[in-house]
């Protein structure tokens, strides 16, 4: 089969295999299952969907849980876990070093939870610990050498940590409360380290920030997502109420929060024991070398926008080429539409921005996930309207878009992706002749702003960060290439649009590319010598994840450095390198869980295999 036949195909089995988890019937009816992500359906069964890996933070957190006799008993002869398969993962499954999540600053978090759920299994054994290890086939001295080898391989990774070095989401609570969870301990493991005192400033600073009064007054906030840090803060019986949980028994869309009320609340919490074990049984075997439940449960509308994105451009760019014309290009151009309507829905039924979770997790909404649905809609269905108005009231601040609507960092790619969003509704409006659209964002204290002034506002603030060697980098994926080719492209795309070109800071488009052509130099600097990019994984110096994205990045280049050898030797063996593994990284469902390395970030680094797909097969389409 020639390469074009095989991205078309591959493309086509990807989205029918997104279609079909959501709802078996999706294609037939598209508006149908957006309507599980609201309460009103009443579906306290759906978890959602998503293939995502799976975690060591939030299994250790899993593993933590006592079952409902010993929570009431407190007694150590009652002593048993909830979930032991989740405590016996962790003696499966250590790797040599100690860690059981790799090295690194994605490590310490994994590794501390790890640890506290071996140790409070000790306090919590008291006298029967010998006795109630043996019940799980586990001898005492196999305990010791687990606990000590992951000691150890913390204390020499935290000598080694700076703070700077990985933004894990809420990292700055996390670690502090299981250092200090750790400290108290009827054994206590204390840790002490260079970066401690820094690392506590951090904490004091982002609690400082975190209005508790106001989570405890039932407001949809974030931080439900980590809330397990805040165990000795806040009594948890305080948000076990239909404000904090949802429907089917999750708490901020995790495990590890989910694990961390039914742990530390007064009272049995049925719901979130059901929840967690309709997780654990749901994900088949070969997701399961990383833990048995995964950070963020579900994925699913962040997974089907990411993956919509990309195939979205992919379909985009056949639609521009007229040559192509079949059967099997229709039958992808009609499942490409069938998930434009489902998301049209979505916007409809959430108000016009939408959360990550395809049901409704009590968490606010995002702006990546707004806008690039939005971005996508307006693209494939040019009569519909957005509602802009409502995105730059909820995330734009007068300076930049926030992802949500308490962080303490930004990200460049949502504002990448929001800015892309306002290009394309001021290009529509350009060529209609109509009035740019005013919009009014009196929530943030700016008021009649026009997008001719937004987007050169967000642009500059984007070319504000970039590095010295012409990278960004960002705080939901660790690998410069997934931001550095979105800012760069966009960038690139002011070239068609005078007025926002010259607020943005660039005369000339001559000036514009002597800019992006740094980022495009470190493009051509960084490959390997097999044509990939990245960290290493089985394939060799790079990984497909990386490749995909400085390919797509290059092929924008190779558009304005036509002449340019360079670019177009290491496009050719870029795209020698993903074509080699094609195949196996298309029909191997493990592939991406074991073979290639996790750069998307949360509180533990995670991989999303059909975000990736998307994006290695949109790199390889030739214009």
């Amino acid at each position: 089969m020639d390469p074009i036949s095989k991205i078309i195909k591959y493309a086509d089995e990807l989205l029918s295999e997104c279609g079909d988890e959501i709802c078996p019937e999706f294609f037939k009816n598209p508006l149908e299952p957006a309507r599980h992500s609201i309460d009103t359906t009443n579906d306290s069964d759906w978890i959602g969907y998503g293939d995502i890996s799976m975690s060591p933070y939030d299994t250790a957190w899993v593993a933590m849980i006592p079952d409902k006799i010993y929570k009431e008993s407190k007694s150590f002869k009652d002593f048993k876990l909830a979930f032991p398969q989740c405590f016996i993962w962790f003696f499966d499954n250590q790797d040599a070093n100690g860690s059981w999540a790799g090295n690194g600053a994605g490590s310490i978090a994994p590794g501390l939870a790890g640890l506290l759920a071996l140790g409070l299994f000790q306090s919590r054994s008291g006298e029967y610990f010998e006795t109630k290890l043996n019940d799980l086939g586990i001898t005492i001295e196999r305990f010791t050498t687990i606990f000590e080898k992951a000691r150890n391989f913390l204390q020499n990774t935290l000598n080694e940590w700076n703070i700077d070095d990985l933004d894990m989401t809420s990292f700055e609570l996390t670690i502090p409360y299981h250092l200090s969870a750790l400290a108290q301990l009827e054994k206590p493991v204390v840790f002490n380290f260079p970066e401690s005192q820094r690392l506590l400033q951090e904490n004091r600073r982002k609690l400082g920030l975190i209005p508790l009064d106001t989570i405890l007054s039932q407001q949809y906030t974030t931080i439900t997502h980590s809330i397990e840090a805040f165990c000795e803060k806040i009594n948890l019986s305080r948000i076990q109420n239909n404000a904090f949980q949802a429907i089917n028994g999750s708490y901020g869309s995790s495990p590890a929060a989910t694990a961390s009320v039914l742990m530390h609340a007064s009272k049995w919490d049925d719901k979130a024991f059901e929840f967690l074990k309709k997780t654990i049984s749901h994900f088949p075997s070969y997701v399961k070398s990383h833990g048995l439940v995964p950070t963020l449960s579900d994925i699913g509308i962040f997974e089907t926008i990411w993956v919509m994105h990309s195939i979205g451009d992919l379909c985009l760019k056949i639609r521009a080429n007229k040559n192509f014309n079949d059967k099997s290009i229709n039958n992808l151009f009609t499942k490409n539409l069938a998930f434009i309507e489902y998301l049209s829905e979505l916007n409809k039924i959430q108000g016009g921005t939408l959360r990550w979770t395809s049901w409704d997790n009590r968490m606010p909404a995002d702006v990546d996930d707004s806008v690039v649905s939005n971005w996508l809609i307006k693209q494939f269905d040019p009569v519909s309207t957005i509602d802009l108005d409502i995105n730059i009231k909820t995330f734009y601040n007068g300076k930049y878009f926030k992802s949500f609507p308490i962080e303490r960092t930004f990200s460049v790619s949502c504002n990448v992706n929001a800015v892309n969003l306002l290009i394309l509704e001021y290009q529509h409006a350009k060529s209609k002749r109509k009035k740019i659209t005013k919009v009014s964002a009196e929530k943030n204290g700016v008021t009649k702003v026009m997008l001719e002034e937004i987007i050169p506002t967000v642009i500059k603030f984007i070319i504000f960060q970039r590095k010295e060697n012409g990278i960004w980098l960002d705080k939901w994926n660790k690998s410069p290439a997934y931001t550095t080719f979105k800012a760069n492209d966009l960038l690139l795309s002011l070239q068609a649009y005078r007025k926002l070109r010259v607020k943005s800071g660039f005369d000339t488009n001559e000036a514009l590319r002597d800019y992006c052509r740094k980022t495009v130099d470190w493009a051509l600097n960084t490959q390997h010598k097999d044509g990939s990019w990245g960290e290493p994984s089985s394939t060799g110096p790079g990984n497909l994840e990386e490749t995909s994205y400085v390919i797509r990045l290059l092929r924008t280049a190779a558009k304005n450095w036509r002449d340019d050898k360079a670019i177009q030797m290491a496009l050719h063996n870029g795209k020698k390198y993903l074509i080699k593994n094609l195949d196996e990284s298309m029909t191997d469902k493990g592939y991406f869980h074991t073979k290639q390395p996790f750069l998307w970030i949360n509180k533990q680094l995670y991989t999303a295999p059909r975000i990736i797909k998307s994006s290695i097969l949109t790199s390889l389409w030739e214009d």
